[in-house]
């Protein structure tokens, strides 16, 4: 937003500049061919609905933005600037677009009163256990939306929602799947494996005698024999990939940030109280209604005679209520509000603004003395309302909220200066983008370092902002060396930034990674012996020697288990996926392979294998593996529903526009 209002209010001879040239274009192309569309703004069009360019960039900078969030420093800012990411973004766009196409066919759509419901039952809106309307109305603010926008965004939501949940909730595990999925997954298997570390341990040492004053060095372990410099050459240069410095940047920012602006400003206190008349109904908690309702459906276009049984009905039970009845106990046996039916109708507080208005109005007709209203027809149906208690508005005085409005006033003011100071930087920093001198000395701010960096940014300072980390590597500044454009640090706080050194990335000298390569090569000798000796043992197991054995004989660790499931803790994960990919035994015996591992090879004999089964007291791991399974049909027919939808449409894509 802050951005926004930078360029919204850009001024000056710069801006007078940039319209000038605007002109060009209008007059040799024409001002009609900007309001012909022929998807000429398009990167998508979907059954003759387009998705824009200004649509997907906006949809994608957030995706972006929020998967910036969730990696951290994991985030790879290349990875997200690669045409095959914009592409897949574009396909979950068009999936969308299908989706509230065929909704729309449908006549799908959200109620108010189901809204309504969804919204107070979200957590995020509650204090002490309760949906408070004031929390929820300031968190919409802070994100800068209003409660018309969050509701339409949610009522389209869960409109589109509706198919992948109908097609959820139909999917289905057969006995057949069931029972197979329970063969595999609670098979255990019988084996025996026998480790060939890459890298064994140092045998100990024993204890040194006293009379013996160099037996420390006679313990000490021989030196591992040399590595050749022919074969550090080799694998130096068969794997530069493996070192090569990271790309690497040094900048120079400043920054703008209106905490730090200083000033104070006393406001005038006929304008705070002028404010606070205004702005009353921020004070004040309105007044809240705890009611009961029984429904008696009749849709507003059912026929007459419907809509009359139904206003008699509720009629006739009002009259029951008026002679005594409970009207928990009717509630529960007629309503027909399946949310509130088994309740006793309960509907919980309800304030202005969250019923329909016909509701609404009925229930804030009645009072204490007289708590149960005729029938109120509404487009759900007719009601009977019952107000079972009435909780007053309470509000705040002058007094007590002149402190807020103070620092409101006084957030507005610094606001106000921080805007006219980014406007201003804006302005100089377009009249010379090569350097940052002109503004930093106009506006007094200091011209800082920060540096050198990678693309994964820092921990620390600035450069673990991502935003600031992607600017830094951006064509702009990288590349035209200019200066990048405001950076956002959070509410009325940028920056820009400057390249001041470029460290490319580039091979490392041989000798400043001749460790890491020694190491490499000892590590892939080690690891070829142990192949070798692995081999060897699978070949002598083939002659008919015993595994326990050769275990024996070689020294080498056994591991075996009559019983091993798929979770099995005792073993490394590698050696137990292995396993359970070998091929059961037959009648010719046991089955043996040689397999890696992560500093090692196993040589492995399988035994045997015994299938998971069901029985009959097996009723809820039955009933869990029905529902793993059925979810993943779920995806898989959702998958399949899109997948039909986009054959039965007429989809086109402008990949230039990407």
């Amino acid at each position: 937003m802050v951005l926004q209002s930078i360029r919204d209010r850009l001024t000056g001879i710069i801006a007078i500049f940039i319209f000038a040239i605007l002109i060009i274009p209008f007059a040799f192309v024409g001002v009609s061919s900007y309001f012909t569309s022929d998807a000429v703004n398009a990167v998508a069009v979907v059954n003759d609905q387009e998705i824009t360019i200004s649509e997907f960039n906006n949809s994608f900078q957030n995706y972006r933005r929020r998967m910036q969030a969730q990696l951290g420093t994991a985030f790879d800012a290349e990875l997200f600037d690669q045409p095959i990411i914009r592409r897949q973004f574009l396909d979950q766009m068009i999936d969308e677009e299908l989706m509230a196409q065929v909704s729309i066919d449908a006549g799908l759509a959200v109620d108010d009163q189901t809204l309504a419901q969804r919204i107070t039952e979200m957590e995020g809106f509650h204090v002490d256990g309760e949906f408070n309307a004031d929390v929820y109305q300031a968190r919409l603010a802070a994100q800068g939306l209003t409660t018309r926008q969050f509701e339409n965004e949610m009522r389209v939501s869960m409109t589109l929602n509706q198919f992948p949940v109908s097609i959820a909730t139909s999917a289905i595990a057969t006995n057949w799947e069931v029972n197979d999925y329970a063969r595999l997954a609670d098979q255990k298997r019988e084996f025996s494996a026998l480790i060939v570390p890459a890298f064994p341990d140092p045998e100990p040492t024993a204890e040194p005698a006293e009379e013996a004053p160099l037996a420390d060095e006679a313990a000490a372990a021989v030196p591992e024999a040399p590595i050749e410099e022919d074969a550090i050459l080799a694998w130096y240069e068969e794997h530069q990939d493996e070192y090569m410095s990271q790309e690497m940047v040094t900048v120079e920012y400043i920054e703008l940030d209106a905490a730090n602006m200083g000033g104070a400003i006393e406001p005038d206190e006929e304008l705070l109280k002028a404010r606070f008349e205004e702005q009353q109904v921020r004070f004040i908690t309105p007044e809240a209604r705890l009611a009961s309702h029984i429904l008696i459906e009749a849709a507003s276009g059912a026929p007459a005679v419907e809509i009359e049984s139904a206003r008699q009905q509720t009629e006739d039970l009002a009259a029951r209520v008026a002679a005594g009845e409970d009207f928990a106990e009717l509630a529960r046996e007629f309503s027909q509000d399946a949310g509130s039916a088994e309740e006793g109708g309960d509907l919980g507080w309800i304030e202005p603004g969250f019923m329909v208005q016909a509701f609404e109005d009925g229930l804030y007709e009645l009072s204490l003395e007289n708590p149960v209203s005729d029938p109120v027809q509404t487009g759900f149906g007719w009601h009977i309302i019952y107000l079972r208690e009435i909780r007053p508005s309470e509000g705040m005085t002058f007094t007590e909220a002149r402190d807020i409005l103070a620092a409101e006033y006084q957030a507005e003011a610094d606001e106000r200066r921080f805007l006219e100071a980014a406007d201003r930087m804006v302005d100089i920093i377009y009249e010379d983008p090569t350097t940052l001198d002109a503004a930093a000395d106009e506006l007094g701010l200091e011209v800082k370092e920060a540096g050198p960096f990678g693309r994964q940014g820092a921990e620390l300072g600035v450069a673990a902002n991502m935003e600031l980390v992607n600017a830094a590597f951006s064509e702009l500044v990288l590349a035209q060396g200019s200066v990048s454009d405001p950076i956002d640090f959070g509410e009325n706080h940028i920056a820009v930034i400057r390249l001041r050194e470029h460290l490319p990335e580039a091979l490392m000298p041989l000798e400043e990674v001749r460790d890491r390569v020694v190491e490499s090569v000892r590590s892939q000798r080690a690891m070829d012996a142990a192949s070798t000796r692995a081999s060897e043992l699978l070949a002598s197991l083939s002659d008919g020697a015993d595994l326990a054995e050769l275990a024996e004989t070689s020294g080498l660790e056994l591991v075996q288990s009559e019983a091993a499931t798929r979770n099995e803790t005792a073993f490394s994960r590698r050696l137990l996926e292995q396993v359970f990919l070998m091929q059961a035994p037959g009648e010719d015996g046991p089955v043996s392979a040689v397999f890696e591992l992560d500093e090692g090879y196993a040589v492995v004999q399988l035994e045997s294998v015994t299938d998971g089964e069901l029985t009959e007291e097996d009723a809820l791991r039955k009933q869990s593996y029905s529902r793993r399974i059925a979810n993943a049909s779920a995806n898989t027919e959702a998958l399949g529903f899109v997948r039909m939808l986009r054959e039965q449409s007429t989809i086109e894509v402008f990949e230039d526009r990407l």
